[in-house]
Parts: structure tokens; sequence; C-alpha cells
């Protein structure tokens, strides 16, 4: 009985043991959501989470367009795993788009969905990354403004794959809007007085906002540091400055015959040699007009 008994105990045994070793012998890999690859063979470490010491098969080779691997596919292929997780799209990153290209579809999307005028901007590749996959994908803009300022976009370039977006690239362009501005049309130094001759008007694109130009209502105006010729010209290079300032301390000077009297005043207006402007007393109240004959004086006149 007993050794019947310790047979049935050695049998037993030794089935649980091939059993629970034909259980670690099936692993288990958790396939990834997506893989971008430049490469054209693809291991299974790389499009899944393997345990320590695992195998490490090719799974694809002469990879040239989009594919996706789903888990009872691999399980077919591979039947020493058993693989969990919905699927595995992988792209192959094996074409380059132009950075001309790029900069021409963009500008077309954004005629077609933007209140901008044809010609009135133009558009410069800056950075990101331009690599697709060769074919099996359609690329689409997305999120275009309707209204383009001059400056830095950062636009989406949307992968789709069997009717679904599977990968979106975020690419940076240098945007530029037509503008009319003024230009020195020679060398201005700093102190001389704008003529009808110092500017030039032209039309350019500008990558900024240009709100602060200056025109021909800028002629008299001084300038307040050296132009060379062909600068841009903004309001803060000039500025309108007179031989006498407004709010400015101001000698007047009266004469009648031989007599010569000279008082402090306060202008209450601007204006250069030539000019009548209104002046006060500090003393008392009231107005006097006179006339510029020099920086900060004026004269009196019967």
């Amino acid at each position: 009985m007993s050794s019947r008994f310790f047979a049935l105990s050695c049998f037993l045994l030794q089935s649980l043991l091939a059993v629970a070793g034909d259980l670690h012998a099936i692993e288990t890999a958790y396939l990834r959501g997506k893989l971008l690859t430049e490469k054209k063979e693809v291991r299974l470490s790389e499009i899944a989470r393997l345990p320590d010491g695992s195998e490490d098969p090719v799974v694809l080779k002469n990879l040239e367009a989009p594919v996706i691997l789903r888990p009872e596919e691999m399980q077919r292929s591979f039947p020493k795993f058993h693989f969990s997780g919905k699927e595995t799209l992988v792209l192959p990153m094996n074409s380059e788009l132009d950075s001309k290209d790029l900069e021409e579809s963009l500008y077309k999307e954004i005629s077609k969905v933007s209140h901008e005028s044809e010609q009135e901007f133009r558009i410069t590749y800056i950075g990101g990354e331009r690599t697709v996959p060769a074919s099996g994908v359609e690329l689409r803009w997305a999120g275009i403004p309707q209204t383009v300022h001059a400056g830095q976009i950062v636009a989406s370039l949307d992968y789709y794959f069997q009717q679904r977006k599977v990968h979106t690239q975020r690419i940076k362009f240098k945007v530029e809007k037509k503008t009319s501005a003024y230009f020195a049309k020679k060398a201005i130094l700093k102190g001389e007085k704008l003529d009808a001759d110092s500017l030039e008007e032209r039309t350019v694109f500008v990558e900024e906002s240009f709100t602060d130009g200056i025109g021909p209502e800028s002629i008299g105006a001084t300038a307040l540091k050296d132009l060379p010729p062909g600068e841009l010209l903004r309001k803060k290079h000039v500025r309108f400055l007179f031989d006498v300032q407004r709010g400015g301390d101001v000698q007047m000077v009266y004469t009648r015959g031989n007599l010569v009297l000279k008082a402090k005043t306060k202008a209450l207006s601007s204006g250069n040699v030539g000019d009548s402007v209104e002046v006060t007393s500090y003393s008392k109240d009231g107005k006097l007009s006179a006339r510029v004959v020099e920086k900060n004086t004026v004269l009196l006149e019967n």
C-alpha cells in the first residue's frame, strides 16, 4: 500500500513540475501604443515591455510603411510570449519634408482659412522635426488661426493613418506681414532736423507688429541718434525739439530806446526762432506774446 502511495505521489509531483515549467516558459509581453523609428528592423523590446532576461526576437524587417501589430497576430507569430495591450502602431520615419515645401503648404492653408489676402504675408521655416513616413500617411495642418499676426507661430502637422490621427508634429515658423514704412534716405546725424529729402517710403515685410513708425508729419523733428541710410525710422528715433520748449524757463527781453529790460518767464507754448509764443511771469498772472529770437530767449515787441 505504501509503495503504491509513494509512486502516486511521485507521479503527481512530476506532473506539477511539468506544468510549472510550461507556465514559466510563457512570458508576458505588454504592447506599447506607438513606436516612431528610423530603422528598418524592429525588435520585440522596442514595441513591448518584456521581463528581464527575455528573448528579444526581430518582429519586423524591411519596414517601409506604417504597420499595426495586434496581440492575437503577435501571439501566432511568437507563441512563447503571452501578449497583452491593445495594439502597437509602428511609424517608420524614413523620409524628410523639404522646408520650402512646408512653407508653401502652410502658406496655402493659411490663405484658405484666414482673413488675410494673398501676398500680405510670408512664412519662413525656423525649426522642428520634419521626418515622416515615406508612404501610408496623410498630412494635415491643424489649428490655423483666422487672423495672422507678425512674429512666430508653432503650427501643428497631424499624421493620419487609416482615417485616424496617429501623431502630431510641432513646427515653428516666422510670419512677416507686409506694411508701408519710412526709412532714412541718407545719413542723418544726431541733432539734425529731418527734411523732405531725409525720408523714403518703402513697402516691406516685418516680423513684428509695427505701430511706431513715422511719416511726413515728422519732417522738422530732430534726430536723437545717428541714423544710417536704410534705417527703419521709428518714433523713438526723433523728437520735435524747439528753441523754446513749453514749460521751460525763458528769458524775456524788452527794449525801448536805450532801455533794455530782462525778466525770467515760463513758456506756455513751444516755438522756434521767428515763431510767436506765449509766456507768463512768475511774479504775476497773465500772458504775454513774444517772438523767439534764440534758444530760450524771447523778445517782447512793442
